[in-house]
């Protein structure tokens, strides 16, 4: 129940980047909160939530977007990336 009640939190925060119309630091910092948010009441401690925010927000912010891809299918990488590192 939990994970399920995780992995539909997930899939709403990646719908709202698909959806979203621009790329830009505030979309990331949307994007973190929710994926944090979603972690925390998913019982995920505390210290590896906001590595994996550091970490996310870090590559986003930094990282040039390839030329094959979008920008908001680039973020969505970034998120699968790390979420899957997690």
């Amino acid at each position: 129940m939990v994970l399920e009640k995780l992995g539909d939190s997930l899939k709403n925060t990646l719908k709202k980047i698909a959806g979203s119309v621009f790329v830009d630091e505030k979309l990331i910092n949307e994007l973190v909160k929710d994926i944090q948010r979603a972690l925390l009441q998913s019982d995920v401690n505390v210290k590896l939530v906001f590595e994996l925010s550091n970490k996310i927000k870090e590559r986003a912010l930094k990282e040039d977007t390839p030329g094959s891809i979008t920008k908001k299918e680039h973020l969505i990488n970034i998120v699968y990336e790390e979420l899957e590192n997690f």
